[in-house]
């Protein structure tokens, strides 16, 4: 079992919710470049920002974390990888 990190995790739920890293971005109120670092593991966001991304995503904190449910059961490694 592959354990996926909380970048890995961020950029499936945003893809299953149809965003790009710029509504992402816009919605969280963060920047595009900040995205990128997070979905990349250059960096972590902070307890407030990982609310605001879990909300815009309908997702919970802990899932982002935790990885409860994972969510790349349901999507093709090819379509996880493409922007």
């Amino acid at each position: 079992m592959e354990i996926l990190t909380i970048g890995e995790r961020l950029m499936i739920y945003r893809k299953r919710a149809g965003l790009t890293k710029k509504e992402l971005a816009e919605r969280a109120g963060i920047s595009v470049s900040t995205v990128t670092k997070y979905e990349n593991d250059i960096s972590n966001p902070d307890h407030e920002i990982l609310s605001r991304m879990a909300i815009v995503l309908n997702v919970s904190v802990n899932k982002l974390i935790l990885g409860f449910n994972d969510p790349s059961k349901d999507m093709p490694k090819e379509s996880l990888i493409k922007e």
